[in-house]
């Protein structure tokens, strides 16, 4: 731009709605003025000598936001667990505080969710209700457990009851998938999130296990997959099935359960069964809100 510029003889004013700054930058280097409609304006004259400069606004008021078509992403996870399980009614300002994600994205989410007929809002633009399981269902069209995650598999060569005993030396931990769902089939694979599924490991004494791992250990697509848990007491005997007859326990903490179903709509075996399971006993009333 400065180069073609170089080749006006008369002085060039350039005006528009909105001048960004690369753009002012660049006028100003090739000598000529400009002024937009938000009060960014420089005008410079030789004959008669005239310098006029002033700053307006660092940002189009006209743009509007790209619109979502997906529920991919860590931002948009956290968004979709906050308007599940906290109390509604909300504005896009409480959401974005609750849900630690920037106010432009929440909304880009929520306006995405009402085009699909998943949330319910009023004329002050506040989030009403939400259809819980609905919203949950799309979001795993989106999110996959050992996609969305980093997944490291394996082996607790003393059979699980082992590993739930030593969980409590984990700095922080969230079990996920059949431990912490309905409790309709045993489990059989271990996952849980941890912040670091190397240190993980080595704390646990667990074996790398290409094959036959009976544990996945996640780093979480985010944090909030730690926020909101529940406490589970494990019943179990000597082959690590849960029983009513107490032959030995232990406490540990699983992801809340909405994070739950859609981990377990993604997972091997009867995860989708389980995750249904769950969503009935979890989501009686589908229409969260006013």
């Amino acid at each position: 731009m400065p180069a073609l510029l170089g080749r006006v003889k008369q002085p060039v004013m350039v005006v528009a709605p909105y001048l960004s700054e690369r753009v002012r930058e660049l006028l100003a280097q090739g000598g000529a003025s400009y002024a937009d409609a938000t009060g960014n304006v420089r005008v410079v004259v030789s004959r008669p000598a005239v310098f006029i400069e002033g700053v307006g606004s660092s940002q189009d008021p006209e743009r509007v936001p790209r619109p979502l078509h997906s529920l991919r992403g860590a931002a948009a996870g956290r968004v979709v667990r906050a308007l599940v399980e906290l109390e509604l009614p909300k504005g896009v300002r409480e959401l974005a505080a609750a849900a630690s994600t920037p106010l432009g994205t929440v909304s880009r989410v929520v306006s995405f969710l009402e085009a699909e007929a998943l949330v319910t809002r009023d004329q002050r633009k506040r989030v009403l209700a939400v259809d819980a399981l609905a919203l949950l269902s799309r979001w795993s069209k989106d999110y996959t457990l050992t996609k969305s995650n980093e997944l490291h598999q394996v082996l607790e060569p003393r059979g699980l009851p082992a590993l739930w005993r030593k969980l409590g030396g984990l700095p922080r931990y969230a079990a996920t998938g059949s431990t912490a769902g309905p409790g309709i089939a045993p489990t059989r694979i271990a996952m849980l999130y941890v912040d670091d599924p190397e240190e993980a490991a080595r704390s646990l004494d667990l074996v790398p296990a290409e094959a036959g791992a009976n544990v996945w250990l996640l780093r979480p697509y985010d944090e909030v997959v730690f926020e909101r848990t529940r406490q589970r007491t494990l019943l179990f005997e000597g082959d690590g099935r849960r029983r009513a007859v107490q032959d030995s326990e232990v406490d540990i903490v699983t992801v809340s359960a909405a994070q739950a179903i859609v981990d377990l709509l993604s997972s091997p075996g009867r995860g989708p069964e389980e995750a249904q399971a769950l969503m009935e006993t979890w989501g009686k009333g589908e229409q969260r809100g006013a």
